[in-house]
């Protein structure tokens, strides 16, 4: 059986945009929202990964990981040296996740539109068979 495939897009949301990610499991589906944010406002075609930084999200429901894993990377767009482009999600020990954040040199990308100042705190999340699939209203 071939694994679920993996992406993401953005959708229209009055005066915000809409994230919608999916993945074959749980980390996929983060990693890809990850990158679905950053697509809310950079063109990260030409980025340069200048930096990591390494987060752990604490055991929670699925849905509550997804808006930790966004939260903690508009935390870094606030306070890192680097634009967060996309993150490497692994199962951590405890049930929590592991989140490796790639931040970009900011003169590597290009801005496209606002800036996204916070992540709702509904998630609509839906596992299934096919993999994991979720939305969430990004506050521009």
């Amino acid at each position: 059986m071939a694994e679920p495939p993996r992406g993401h897009r953005l959708l229209p949301h009055t005066a915000d945009v809409m994230v919608e990610a999916w993945g074959p499991d749980l980390a996929a589906c983060c990693e890809e929202a990850v990158a679905a944010l950053a697509a809310v406002h950079l063109d990260v075609a030409r980025a340069v990964v200048a930096g990591r930084r390494d987060a752990h999200l604490p055991p929670a429901p699925p849905d509550r990981l997804v808006l930790a894993a966004l939260d903690e990377a508009i935390f870094l767009l606030d306070t890192a040296d680097g634009v967060p482009v996309a993150a490497e999600v692994r199962p951590a020990a405890d049930g929590g996740l592991d989140v490796t954040f790639q931040l970009a040199d900011p003169a590597t990308v290009e801005p496209t539109g606002a800036v996204p100042k916070a992540v709702s705190s509904e998630v609509e999340l839906d596992e299934g068979a096919d993999g994991v699939r979720c939305r969430v209203v990004v506050d521009v």
